[in-house]
């Protein structure tokens, strides 16, 4: 994965409903660990630190929310696992256009949902 990088992937309890996530930091400069954030449209769930519409990303459709509460770490151990899941569990879609990583990236800088030893690697 890079900084950047937009993908589906099914989330607890099923694993069946899939959920969009964002990798917003660089792999490249924290020894290939990052973190990602799952995008949401609720609200209550997320809050609402970072709202996204429809001209954030082709695959939302409708006011939708970053949920900074679930911020994942994805260490190289993981990234592998996730690696190879790609195009069956994982399905990677268009990455984030310069204007809405910066505005992720900014909205997690101030987030206060955000673990804190997450904000490391941003």
């Amino acid at each position: 994965m890079n900084l950047g990088d937009a993908f589906l992937m099914g989330v607890p309890p099923d694993y069946q409903t899939n959920h969009l996530f964002f990798v917003i930091s660089d792999p490249s400069k924290h020894g290939g660990t990052y973190v990602i954030v799952n995008i949401t449209r609720d609200w209550f769930r997320a809050g609402q630190e970072c709202i996204l519409g429809p001209s954030d990303h082709p695959w939302i459709n409708s006011t939708s929310y970053v949920s900074f509460t679930d911020t994942l770490e994805i260490t190289p151990e993981r990234d592998q696992m996730i690696s190879a899941l790609i195009g069956t569990r994982i399905i990677m879609q268009n990455p984030l256009t310069p204007q809405t990583l910066a505005k992720v990236v900014a909205a997690a800088n101030n987030s206060t949902a955000i673990p804190l030893a997450y904000k490391k690697y941003l």
